[in-house]
């Protein structure tokens, strides 16, 4: 009898489908070990997502990165690493579940992930190809920004969010994220 072995980041999206599918109610979303983990609804943390969502769609309406598009929780299969970046920049064609890592990566902080649990995100992140990882932390009002080739770097209030090599011409204080928020 043949044992067919699965990829266990198969599994692991078969469970979070199956999760989905069995509590509608609830949200579900992965960890840095790509582990599946219950998220505690909050109406701050959904409205921030939009909001830097449409920030950063306005900003590809200028035109800076052709093909490229801004999500929300988009599921992503790196190399077997199962994760759903809050808000992400990627390319606008692929399959359901991208294979590639996204441009841009958001994660906001909430009771579901401590600040050593965004802190190991960004570094898989990283690893995985993304060229640059957002940690938001509204009750600080403040942002992590990581960079494929650099050390984060704290930022806050007139602060502004750069986006280099990576996003030609973003510019943004970081106030203006937060401003729907405080």
């Amino acid at each position: 009898m043949a044992v067919t072995v699965r990829n266990p980041a198969e599994l692991t999206l078969e469970r979070y489908f199956e999760l989905v599918r069995q509590y509608p109610g609830k949200k579900f979303t992965f960890n840095s070990r790509g582990e599946i983990i219950e998220m505690a609804p909050v109406r701050a943390h959904g409205f921030l997502q939009v909001d830097i969502a449409w920030l950063l769609k306005n900003w590809l309406l200028t035109g800076s990165l052709p093909g490229f598009r801004t999500g929300v929780e988009i599921l992503h299969n790196l190399d077997g690493w199962i994760c759903q970046p809050d808000v992400v920049i990627c390319r606008e064609e692929g399959p359901p579940v991208a294979q590639e890592a996204p441009l841009l990566a958001v994660e906001v902080h909430s009771r579901s992930n401590t600040r050593s649990e965004l802190e190991a995100k960004a570094a898989r992140y990283l690893q995985k190809g993304t060229q640059m990882v957002w940690l938001l932390y509204p009750q600080t009002a403040s942002l992590v920004l990581h960079v494929a080739d650099g050390p984060p770097r704290t930022l806050r209030g007139d602060d502004l969010i750069e986006g280099g090599e990576v996003l030609p011409g973003f510019r943004v204080p970081v106030s203006d994220i937060f401003s729907e928020t405080s």
